[in-house]
């Protein structure tokens, strides 16, 4: 009988630049207290998704960007992929999902997606992960943590190290409501489209175009 070969392929997006790049989501791109949410893969009709799901609905994005990012395209505000980071993960796959993921949300954006950079971190040795991509005063999105104790603590810190060294202009946070961590934040249920809960106090007009976005 022959044998099959199988090799694994994975199609980068076709960038000049593969590092040191800085992510923003201008708060004037959408008008996000007004949006309808739906989860990424799941059907129905919406005006943005999150990717806030198993990361099997979102490995073909990263493996196949060309067709990731005309789902994208076709879908037109959405956030980056939440490419899962536990809390006992090694150092190295953290910094991998981390990466993979704000490197595809650097593709979309260049591509005029409006993408949301999503805060990602396991424990303490990897809060600096997210802000080595993303720009200060951006819109970014969160979920929240789980429902145990320990899980909250280790997501409180998180949060407060993101909130400290970001200062986002916006937190879309998905799922369990945290209250007074963000200074501006829009509650959103994971798998409703109803109206989404606002905590925002004031809003910021952030200094930087396009252009300034992606340098």
């Amino acid at each position: 009988m022959e044998k099959i070969a199988y090799r694994y392929k994975m199609e980068l997006p076709p960038l000049e630049n593969y590092s040191d790049f800085k992510i923003r989501c201008l708060l004037d791109l959408a008008d996000w207290e007004k949006l309808s949410w739906s989860r990424f893969g799941s059907g129905g009709v919406s005006e943005a998704r999150h990717c806030f799901v198993d990361d099997w609905r979102l490995e073909h994005l990263w493996r196949r960007s060309g067709q990731g990012l005309a789902k994208a395209l076709c879908i037109g505000i959405l956030t980056a992929p939440d490419f899962t980071i536990e809390h006992d993960f090694p150092q190295e796959v953290a910094i991998y999902q981390v990466y993979r993921s704000n490197l595809l949300a650097y593709y979309w954006l260049l591509n005029g997606v409006v993408t949301v950079p999503v805060l990602q971190w396991g424990n303490e040795k990897t809060f600096h992960l997210s802000p080595t991509y993303i720009g200060h005063n951006s819109v970014v999105a969160v979920r929240g943590p789980g429902k145990s104790r320990d899980e909250l603590c280790r997501w409180m810190a998180g949060a407060e190290y993101m909130q400290q060294y970001l200062n986002p202009a916006l937190v879309l946070h998905f799922g369990r409501k945290v209250p007074g961590v963000w200074e501006n934040a829009l509650f959103i249920p994971l798998h409703s489209r109803r109206k989404v809960y606002s905590s925002v106090a004031r809003q910021l007009v952030l200094p930087f175009s396009q252009h300034e976005m992606n340098q």
